[in-house]
């Protein structure tokens, strides 16, 4: 598992605990990067 996974895993566990707007937003960017890392995988062919 890639770190950012990991860490949007763990964002995703404070988020469920309560711990905020700037850990939704954390969350949120995290998220954003990987699907946008994905989505480059793929169209490079990996």
């Amino acid at each position: 598992m890639s770190v950012l996974a990991e860490d949007l895993i763990e964002l995703k566990r404070l988020a469920e605990g309560g711990a905020g707007a700037l850990v939704e937003k954390l969350l949120h960017e995290v998220a954003a990067r990987l699907i946008s890392d994905g989505l480059r995988d793929t169209r490079e062919g990996c």
